[in-house]
């Protein structure tokens, strides 16, 4: 594989390679940006940073991109297989705050996902304690157990398709694969999840090459931490999202 530009990335002192293809996708998928923060909408199959035999991630990337700052964190995380709104800071001080206002619950985030079913109007809120632990491959993952953190999330439904529901999601609580497992646990899974999934009745539908996962980090609105103005920020979907949505529409 040949690689157009070599980065230095001063972080973490080890050499990155990136294509000008990811540099310019980052830069495309920039949804907001200032003196102080960066709203991205992150690809599906990118993780926010490296490790766990990941060379780097988004952060570095980033990191790599806009050189010049001095400093650069990630605010919050989604999945790696969850496409949509991150947000970076571009200060400490910025940093603190974001991260105060979402302990204070003051930044409102909802999610898009193409669900197994008919998603009942009636499953508005699911209130369930998740906790992590191994699975039989070693493998962490999430679980609904008594003994776990409590965890919220409001459900609406948004559109029936076969069998299928698209439904916004919005995290009262912030726990790890939360809408995932809320989702899976109500007998509603997301498409295409293969760690919380229905992968048996998948292997039906001939979509090879866009069977990513359907959630979608979709909008977000918070009070600017400096400006103090509302930010409200949708990230549009990409085109395999779209494609499948279009796909189950007509089957």
């Amino acid at each position: 594989m040949r690689y157009n530009t070599l980065y230095y990335n001063r972080y973490k002192k080890k050499k990155i390679y990136l294509k000008k293809s990811i540099i310019n996708l980052f830069l495309k998928n920039i949804l907001f940006e200032d003196k102080y923060l960066i709203v991205f909408n992150k690809p599906h199959g990118f993780a926010v940073h490296g490790g766990s035999g990941i060379n780097y991630g988004v952060i570095e990337i980033f990191r790599e991109i806009r050189k010049k700052l001095t400093f650069l964190e990630l605010v919050h995380r989604i999945d790696r297989d969850t496409s949509g709104i991150l947000i970076l800071a571009k200060k400490r001080s910025i940093l603190k705050k974001m991260h105060e206002n979402l302990r204070k619950k003051k930044i409102y985030k909802e999610y898009l996902a193409l669900t197994h079913g008919y998603w009942s109007h009636k499953n508005k809120i699911i209130c369930l304690p998740l906790s992590k632990r191994k699975d039989v491959k070693k493998k962490k993952k999430v679980y609904v157990h008594e003994n776990g953190k409590p965890s919220k999330t409001k459900f609406k439904v948004k559109k029936y398709f076969n069998n299928t529901t698209l439904i916004s999601a919005v995290p009262i609580t912030g726990r790890t694969h939360q809408i995932r497992v809320h989702t899976s646990q109500f007998g509603h899974p997301i498409i295409f999840d293969k760690k919380y999934g229905n992968t048996e009745q998948e292997k039906k539908y001939i979509l090879k090459k866009n069977n990513r996962l359907l959630l979608h980090s979709y909008k977000i609105s918070f009070i600017h931490p400096k400006e103090k103005t509302k930010i409200c920020i949708i990230a549009p979907l990409d085109e395999k999202f779209k494609y499948c949505l279009k796909y189950f529409s007509k089957k």
